[in-house]
């Protein structure tokens, strides 16, 4: 079969410090969140993330006058991140999942199992579910037991 079609993104990075004109109300910050994100046609990229916003930063990530922002930019070849939705992927998606469904003892699950966007605990509740169902039809093997641990004490 063919592949199935997805989006992928590619990722730029680039180096800011403000000039002497700035007057910005957070100095050092390239924009005023981690995350903007830039849906519409205006611009070629579609996010925008500066990590110096995290909370876990070092305290002197923080304190510097420079940042560093990521802009994503979506492109159809590299890792698979969304698929794109149509008819003939649709028709393939099901061809795949037919075939699936004859490979005793594996579960597919998640995002390019389902062959749609899931946030990622839309994606931790769809794997966990599918583990219900294994579960409860009985078609887990019974757990080795690992006896006491053998490392330091």
């Amino acid at each position: 079969l063919p592949k199935l079609e997805y989006r992928s993104l590619r990722f730029f990075e680039e180096y800011h410090e403000p000039d002497a004109s700035d007057k910005s109300p957070h100095p050092g910050f390239y924009q005023p969140c981690l995350q903007l994100n830039y849906p519409g046609p205006e611009v070629d990229f579609t996010r925008i993330v500066e990590y110096k916003h995290k909370p876990n930063q070092p305290a002197e990530a923080k304190q510097s006058k420079g940042t560093v922002i990521f802009k994503e930019y979506s492109c159809d070849v590299g890792e698979p991140y969304y698929p794109v939705p149509n008819p003939a992927n649709r028709e393939l998606y099901e061809r795949y999942q037919a075939l699936a469904k004859d490979e005793p003892g594996v579960c597919f699950v998640g995002r390019l199992a389902s062959y749609k966007y899931f946030n990622m605990d839309q994606a931790f509740l769809n794997a966990l579910e599918c583990w219900d169902e294994v579960k409860a039809g009985g078609k887990v093997a019974a757990r080795t037991e690992l006896g006491e641990p053998d490392g330091p004490k």
